[in-house]
């Protein structure tokens, strides 16, 4: 039994007090823990945003695609015979895309955005629709684009899955570019597999630039252009 004697006496007190809250010591150690914490989270945002684009990048590309597969229907399996970025918006020419603004978005990388692109005043839709003046940064992706190669051509029905058809225009993303080759599949070239690759620090691939094209370091992206 506590007696009112214990309960007045000055180690009471103490005991109470201490129950009562942290000590100075604990209140450092959970800033700590906080500032750790919120380090963390700085660091590691722009890598999940980053990688939310990037999957919703190869969403437009595979939505591209589905388009693509109704364009071969009405042409006996053939792909739109237009090379670089008009490869792709061949779909939206001949419509097999709705002319909707959601659909239009679907040629801009979600990281780049189309505003980046359009002039003042000019709706996404009149943009593309202005066949003529289609060319080199239309749009943030790179297309299909031959050069004139029949052989390369052929390669779209030989081997679809070594064929890239449509990617990144430049590098858009943080650490990776999105591709997809001509049999329907998304992949990501990781920018430190490719610099490992090819025996360069990745700064000095970067510096270098990963334009598409034909003399692209990166050998799937030799099929694609920003033309």
């Amino acid at each position: 039994m506590i007696t009112l004697k214990e309960l007045n006496s000055p180690k009471s007190d103490r005991g109470t007090l201490r129950n009562q809250g942290f000590t100075l010591l604990e209140m450092m150690v959970v800033i700590m823990i906080i500032g750790i914490l919120s380090t963390s989270l700085v660091v590691m945002v722009p890598e999940f945003i980053d990688r939310a684009q990037m999957a919703a990048s190869e969403k437009n590309m595979r939505d591209v695609y589905a388009g693509m597969l109704m364009y071969q229907e009405d042409h006996n399996g053939s792909w739109p015979r237009d090379d670089g970025q008009r490869f792709f918006l061949r779909l939206w020419k001949d419509r097999y895309l709705d002319r909707t603004e959601k659909n239009a978005q679907k040629f801009f990388s979600p990281r780049d955005g189309f505003n980046n692109y359009i002039p003042e005043g000019v709706s996404v839709e009149e943009y593309l629709d202005d066949w003529d003046n289609i060319g080199p940064s239309t749009t943030s992706y790179a297309g299909f684009n031959s050069g004139g190669d029949r052989l390369l051509r052929r390669k779209l029905v030989k081997d679809p899955g070594n064929t890239v058809i449509m990617s990144d225009a430049y590098l858009v993303h943080r650490n990776a570019i999105v591709y997809m080759t001509a049999d329907g599949a998304t992949h990501r070239l990781l920018i430190a597999d490719l610099a490992e690759r090819v025996g360069m620090d990745i700064d000095e691939l970067l510096e270098m630039g990963l334009e598409p094209g034909p003399g692209c370091i990166a050998e799937e992206l030799r099929t694609v252009s920003n033309d």
